[in-house]
């Protein structure tokens, strides 16, 4: 994997980490923000390659627990790094939190 690629799933990683503990504290919230995101990137991307993962994404959601979201988002599975690549979580996050974690990773 090139350095970049490993830079970028290093942040990701760290970001799903924050989602997760999010998750636990307030599902409600964060699962009905990633729920928004996808009902829109769905009606914008029918018929796209990006619906067949927003698609996976919503099954993901509707047949785990909050916590076992929790604990997917953030798992060393080939198939959780690839759905972090297409996160439905923008937006949870506030800007500072993510530049926090993106600054904290270029240094590492």
């Amino acid at each position: 994997m090139p350095p970049m690629h490993h830079l970028r799933e290093a942040q990701s990683l760290a970001m799903h980490r924050r989602i997760a503990a999010l998750i636990e504290s307030d599902p409600e919230s964060v699962l009905g923000k990633a729920r928004s995101n996808l009902d829109g990137w769905l009606q914008r991307h029918q018929g796209s390659a990006t619906e067949v993962v927003f698609r996976e994404w919503l099954d993901v959601m509707s047949r785990m627990s909050p916590s076992e979201i929790a604990t997917f988002i953030v798992s060393g599975s080939e198939q959780a790094i690839r759905m972090r690549q297409s996160s439905p979580f923008a937006g949870v996050l506030t800007p500072r939190e993510v530049w926090a974690i993106k600054r904290g990773h270029e240094a590492a």
